[in-house]
């Protein structure tokens, strides 16, 4: 699986994470929901950085 990942053209990385994001929120209560997506854009910033990618590349 990690393979398929990481040979997805960095195009379809942002809708692909969207779409997970959807599927992860279905199963999350209301005010976890809002939690998150109150978080999410306070730290987009900081996760979408090149030197994030790095930092995350071997786990």
């Amino acid at each position: 699986m990690r393979k398929e990942i990481e040979t997805v053209p960095d195009a379809l990385v942002e809708e692909i994470l969207r779409f997970v994001r959807v599927l992860k929120e279905r199963n999350l209560p209301a005010l976890s929901r809002e939690l998150l997506n109150a978080s999410e854009s306070a730290l987009a910033r900081d996760w979408l950085r090149e030197e994030e990618d790095i930092a995350w590349k071997n786990l």
